[in-house]
């Protein structure tokens, strides 16, 4: 044999083996539990040191960037396929074998992992004459959100397997639904990937379900596409254990997944005969197959939208596609003829016809809205692509536009959508004026269409008090927005990419529960561009919230419950049980928990043994870092174990900091997944611009403690002397704990689950530094503990979910695998800590899949059962005695 073939082999043997030892360690599951993936490992498959540390020095050196090719122009029908990721060793020899038959060439993205776990399949991918290319390490989504330097590691890792395992080295790259940012491009670059793929359009496989499914997916394909099939199991049912009905572990649960053979077989089974009837087609329609770097032109330009199924647009589809469009809004016309249609009916307004720019809910999802039905063209755009991806938007009309357009008024009933009232008051308008005009077109849509509405909205112009008036003298809500699409100097702009870096600009990862997103149709130059701006905002703005791994996503795991929905506002605002007030009712505040209890007032009480009673430390923390004021005397008494005095085999999960819905929501759902509380220790500076957030993580069950309002530490270490100093004086801490308190309890004071509230008194001081004057200060606000930890994660600096793991595992085990009873677990809710909810999932299944008599299996708990009346960190002995009588 080769000895180039040889010790890929060999090198894949000797890992086998020292994952097989490391198994038997028990990590990721008990003795009963063999076969799961030790995933602690990722991070030694793949090391290539020598080229990640010379990108980065390219990367220093050049301000290159990698091309995109995202189609060609060629003159003969060519198209390039393309595979993405790998399915098991059998399916890919069958597509293999219908390639040869169809005399088809592909081009097959591998991720580095995959290759290394499979590289038997790879190798024989390269021996039937196809193109292997670069899918980066993990095959992961979104990438654009890490850091230059882990993507550099990210795409050389996968460059050194890949080319170890075909002795050839990619020159392509193609990251899985990722935007192509400046930073992703020069990354790749410096990797050595010259250019990097986009492709135009995505094989739906449930959609190519008969050969004449696939005469039209191919009838509607331009020449030089790069049509694009993932071989990873991202759209297939899964069956999932219930975390509501299971009274105790599942013993095979896997990280989010139970799969049934006998899908995962129709699954495999499918998406074969989806490829065939693909390539028939292609066969028929007389196009050649071309490997993707034959489509050498390429300008570097991302296209506006990209087609993900089979009745999704692309931004040049001709007549024929947009026949089925007309032909299809015929047939649900009909179909609506005779069915009872039904507006969603918000409750009336409450607030004195306030303009709602958010919605004050918990649910998970937000709202489009649509003005200006002048463009027919644009209309009929949205409306395809609002159906195509199963979205009911709310369409403001004006009275002129419902007397001139009222057939596609009628075509937008037709389609489910709600319809609310558009308005555009004169400055000279009075409140009798507007009123009647509300009122008119109340009357017109109830006779001409069989409706009614209470939603009103002015789309420009500041709204007047006479408006705001007239609006609740008819028992209507006022709506508004909080993201406003249309921007004036936009009208002639191209593409979506143009308006989305003005619209939402870095800083803005996703949107959030409650908003409100305003689209006009008939504003722009170009008529779909408002159609490329919702779908845009959708994938990169909201779907991007949702929990999505390789072995849990909404499309694989029917109980994924992550992902964000797009609903008319009416129908959320319909919804009472997510709706709350804001501010919160003090009166429904428990009484203990209210801002204006007094706390322990100084002189009243011996500060050092209320500290040490108070205060769970953290090893790290110490009289020569990170605290002041204290005597070397004093600091012997105070804890620095950071661990509950408890008998029970118990941790305890915390999360610091503040974040957007995309980090925070999946860690919802992973401790919703999991059945396990958090405490939530939150920066409260800016909270108020996303309450709902708070709000939602208070509903789920978790707790809430104070990390101060702008995460200024008690001391900090003098930059000239090195000595601690404090940053504040007393009054000004004493306000800043006030303010972040008074915030807390203003947004869910009044939550209670299961009788049990969400508020607490509890303080996580920030950089875990403490002063005796702070402490004091927290004293005299009213917070009970002081929760530092036992265990610094530092996930924010995490490379990946293995190494994480590690930390955490750490953080739980002693050296001879017993729980550290107690522990307490520092993480962080922020846009940073990327591995965080993977982490927990993997670690909290592996954990449920153990035997209860198993001594290593933990139980996560809630600090306040444990942080009661009487309880001391002080007096082990009392605390222990506490505990147990609850």
């Amino acid at each position: 044999m080769n000895v180039k073939k040889l010790a890929p082999a060999l090198i894949l043997l000797v890992c086998t083996g020292l994952i097989g030892l490391y198994f038997s360690r028990g990590f990721v599951t008990d003795r009963s539990g063999a076969g799961q993936q030790d995933l602690t490992r990722l991070e030694n498959a793949g090391q290539a040191d020598a080229q990640i540390s010379l990108a980065l020095e390219r990367l220093k050196n050049s301000r290159q960037k990698a091309t995109v090719i995202t189609h060609s122009n060629p003159e003969s029908r060519q198209l390039a396929l393309t595979f993405d990721g790998l399915a098991e060793e059998k399916v890919v020899g069958q597509i293999l074998a219908l390639l040869q038959q169809h005399k088809a060439k592909a081009t097959f993205f591998v991720d580095g992992l995959q290759t290394a776990e499979a590289p038997l399949t790879v190798i024989n991918i390269k021996e039937a004459g196809h193109r292997i290319e670069n899918y980066t390490f993990l095959g992961l989504t979104s990438l654009e959100n890490l850091s230059v330097e882990r993507l550099v590691a990210d795409f050389c890792r996968a460059q050194n397997i890949i080319s170890e395992t075909t002795g050839r080295q990619p020159s392509l790259l193609k990251c899985n639904d990722t935007e192509y940012t400046d930073q992703v491009l020069a990354a790749a670059k410096a990797s050595g990937l010259d250019r990097v793929v986009q492709s135009d359009v995505f094989l739906d496989i449930k959609e190519i379900n008969s050969l004449a499914a696939a005469n039209v997916f191919v009838s509607n394909l331009r020449p030089g596409s790069i049509v694009s099939v993932k071989l990873k199991k991202q759209s297939e049912p899964a069956v999932m254990q219930s975390a509501a009905t299971a009274a105790g572990p599942a013993a095979d649960k896997q990280p989010g997944l139970k799969d049934l053979p006998e899908q995962e077989a129709a699954a495999d089974n499918d998406l074969v005969q989806a490829v065939e009837r693909l390539l028939v087609a292609l066969d028929r329609a007389n196009y050649t197959t071309v490997y993707v770097e034959d489509f050498s032109k390429s300008n570097g330009q991302l296209k506006p939208g990209r087609r993900t199924s089979l009745l999704q647009p692309g931004p040049n589809d001709g007549p024929a596609y947009f026949a089925t469009d007309i032909a299809a809004g015929l047939r649900e016309q009909v179909r609506n003829l005779f069915t009872l249609r039904r507006a969603y009916a918000a409750e009336p307004a409450t607030d004195g016809g306030n303009e709602i720019k958010v919605i004050s809910t918990t649910e998970p999802a937000l709202a489009f809205t649509f003005g200006g039905l002048s463009n027919e063209a644009a209309v009929n755009d949205v409306l395809h692509r609002l159906d195509v991806l199963g979205i009911k938007g709310t369409f403001f009309v004006m009275e002129v536009e419902a007397s001139r357009y009222p057939e596609l008024l009628r075509k937008i009933i037709a389609g489910g959508h709600e319809i609310g009232i558009g308005i555009r008051p004169g400055e000279e308008d009075t409140f009798a004026e507007t009123r009647r005009n509300i009122a008119r077109m109340r009357t017109l849509l109830q006779e001409q269409f069989g409706l009614t509405s209470n939603l009103v909205k002015q789309p420009w112009g500041a709204v007047s008090a006479a408006t705001k008036k007239a609006v609740a003298s008819l028992d209507c809500n006022l709506i508004g927005q909080s993201v406003n699409v249309v921007q004036s100097s936009h009208k002639d702009y191209a593409t979506a990419d143009q308006v989305m870096g003005e619209i939402f600009g870095k800083a803005v990862f996703s949107l959030a529960r409650g908003q409100i997103v305003h689209f006009r149709m008939d504003y722009y130059t170009n008529d779909r561009l408002a159609g490329d701006l919702l779908e845009t905002i959708k994938r990169h703005k909201v779907d991007n919230i949702a929990y999505a791994t390789s072995f849990d996503s909404p499309a694989n795991n029917p109980a994924n419950d992550s992902q964000y929905a797009i609903k008319p506002v009416g129908e959320m605002l319909a919804q009472r049980s997510f709706i709350y007030q804001y501010p919160a009712d003090p009166e429904k505040v428990p009484e203990h928990l209210r801002y204006d209890r007094p706390g322990l007032n100084t002189g009243q009480y011996q500060f050092l043994t209320e500290a040490a009673k108070r205060y769970i430390g953290h090893k790290n923390v110490n009289y020569e870092d990170r605290m002041f004021g204290f005597s070397k005397m004093e600091v012997r008494r105070l804890d620095m174990s950071g661990q509950i005095h408890t008998e029970d085999n118990v941790i305890f999960l915390t999360f610091d900091d503040w974040g957007t819905d995309a980090a925070v929501n999946k860690l919802l759902y992973v401790l919703r997944k999991h059945q396990a509380p958090g405490a939530f220790f939150v920066i409260t500076n800016n909270v108020l611009n996303n309450p709902n957030l708070l709000r939602a993580i208070a509903a789920e069950g978790h707790e809430l403690g104070s990390h101060s309002e702008k995460h200024q530490p008690m001391a900090a270490s003098d930059p000239v002397t090195g000595r601690q100093v404090q940053t504040q004086n007393p009054d000004e801490y004493r306000q800043e704990l006030g303010l972040s308190y008074q915030k807390l309890q203003a947004v869910a004071g009044d939550v209670i689950v299961n009788g049990k509230p969400a508020l607490t008194r509890f303080f996580r001081p920030p950089t875990l530094a403490i002063s005796r004057m702070g402490v004091e200060a927290l004293f005299e606000t009213g917070y009970e503990y002081i929760v530092s930890g036992s265990l610094s994660t530092n996930d924010y600096k995490a490379e990946n979910a293995a190494q994480l793991i590690r930390a955490i595992k750490d953080g739980i085990y002693a050296e001879n695998g017993a729980v550290k009873k107690g522990a307490i677990l520092v993480m962080h809710m922020s846009d940073s800590s990327v591995y965080t909810a993977m982490a927990l999932d993997i670690l909290l299944t592996a954990n449920a899949a153990k035997a209860d008599t198993d001594p290593s299996k933990f139980k996560v708990g809630r600090l306040s059962d444990y942080l009661t009346d009487g309880y001391s960190q002080s007096n082990r002995k009392q605390s222990l005695r506490l505990n147990s009588m609850r």
